[in-house]
């Protein structure tokens, strides 16, 4: 009998083809779950079911009852928002996992953050503020201070404030994504905001590879945009990271301390951290790979994909991790440069033509209405680049960015609502 992986793929993910190829390239059988039911899932329960993924506990009971008489080998949540259900799942079908516990942590920053300073890691001073009349900026947190919703990725709702003012209208201004946009059954996420200190300095990202509890780093990603605010648009990936060895070493560390304090021991890990000249911070770990379509940048040398680790980890057909190919290799997600209805994008062929660039994808579609940070978090599309060395991936990425430009029609607030 071939082993059977569940994949749970949210219908807003950009995940799901890249996930979906990974598991098809394998002789399994493969059950992918939606919370929005698939035209074909009353002919195909088992292979097309259907969760309610803001209900995770609900989501096991329900997965208990379809694979009541199917064995499930592996289950795989492609997303922050399928990663609890997906914990919860595989907690009731008997199989390898993510303690949900330690998936909660992972999801909310508050948790995530007490547990990190608990395991003697150097977070930033931080306090929770409630969403309705939050108040002053405590002493312990200060100025310049960031403010930050409990539960989005993507920097959606991250602002910094330099001063009482700006405390207030930046709260003002999140308040009404969170209420609207949080997880449904975290009480503590819809309610309130956390704010902790600004940590001046370059950021990273981590990916890894959490295996028996132990984790294999993939690789590390700079971020050469500076990333000060008051915004924090997520922009240019490029590896290999150009930071020193002992510099490296300390992220590569300080990331295993937190995946520990936050309890992760099984799957991808994705990563995010700052870092000065007093040491690294860990900003966020989630339990999940990275987003949007930036795997595409990571090129094992077998010719595997990101998604073809994983998949073959959670089922456990891995054996060593493969190397990624020696080249460097950079993305640039570009964000909406203000609200509206995207009708096209200039100068993609052009883009093309740049050196070291290997791909363009335009990821939004005509009509589509778009939102820039802090309240949107979906991005216009994707450049890709393959060179010699990071600084010439770099480059041909600015370059990119240079001739590509968006067009946007202008929308009312009505429409945009």
């Amino acid at each position: 009998m071939k082993p059977r992986l569940l994949l749970l793929i949210p219908t807003s993910t950009y995940r799901a083809g890249a996930f979906v190829r990974a598991a098809r390239r394998l002789p399994i059988e493969v059950s992918i779950a939606s919370e929005a039911p698939n035209s074909l899932s009353h002919l195909h329960p088992v292979d097309l079911p259907t969760f309610d993924f803001d209900d995770p506990g609900g989501a096991a009971l329900m997965a208990r009852r379809c694979f009541a008489d199917v064995a499930v080998d592996a289950v795989i949540g492609v997303d922050d928002r399928s990663a609890l259900p997906a914990a919860q799942i595989a907690e009731a079908l008997g199989v390898p996992h993510n303690s949900p516990d330690a998936v909660r942590a992972a999801l909310n920053k508050a948790l995530g953050r007490d547990r990190m300073r608990a395991a003697g890691l150097p977070v930033p001073p931080h306090a929770l503020v409630p969403v309705d009349g939050p108040g002053r900026v405590p002493d312990s947190v200060g100025f310049p201070a960031v403010v930050k919703p409990l539960a989005m990725a993507a920097s959606r709702g991250v602002i910094r404030v330099d001063d009482a003012a700006s405390f207030a209208a930046a709260c003002a201004r999140v308040a009404p994504v969170v209420r609207a946009e949080s997880p449904p059954r975290d009480e503590l996420a819809r309610t309130h905001l956390l704010v902790e200190s600004y940590v001046p300095g370059w950021e990273v990202a981590v990916e890894a590879m959490v295996i028996g509890g132990e984790m294999h780093v993939l690789t590390i990603f700079d971020k050469p945009d500076p990333l000060e605010g008051p915004y924090f648009p997520e922009t240019l990936y490029v590896t290999p990271s150009r930071h020193g060895e002992s510099v490296q070493r300390d992220i590569v560390e300080t990331t295993r301390r937190a995946i520990t304090a936050l309890g992760l021991t099984h799957g991808p890990v994705h990563a995010e951290l700052r870092g000065n000249d007093r040491g690294v911070v860990p900003i966020e770990v989630h339990a999940r790979s990275i987003g949007g379509l930036c795997s595409r940048v990571l090129r094992f040398e077998d010719g595997r994909s990101l998604e073809d680790v994983i998949v073959q980890h959670a089922l456990g057909l891995l054996g060593p991790i493969p190397r990624l190919d020696p080249l460097a290799a950079g993305v640039w997600m570009m964000p909406a440069p203000r609200a509206g209805r995207f009708q096209s994008m200039r100068g993609v062929e052009k883009a093309r033509r740049i050196a070291g660039v290997e791909e363009v994808i335009v990821s939004t579609s005509a009509g589509q209405t778009v939102t820039p940070l802090p309240e949107g978090f979906l991005y216009l599309g994707f450049v890709f680049a393959r060179a010699e060395t990071p600084h010439r991936v770099e480059t041909a990425l600015r370059e990119a960015m240079a001739v590509l430009d968006p067009v946007l029609d202008e929308v009312s607030e009505a429409a945009r609502a």
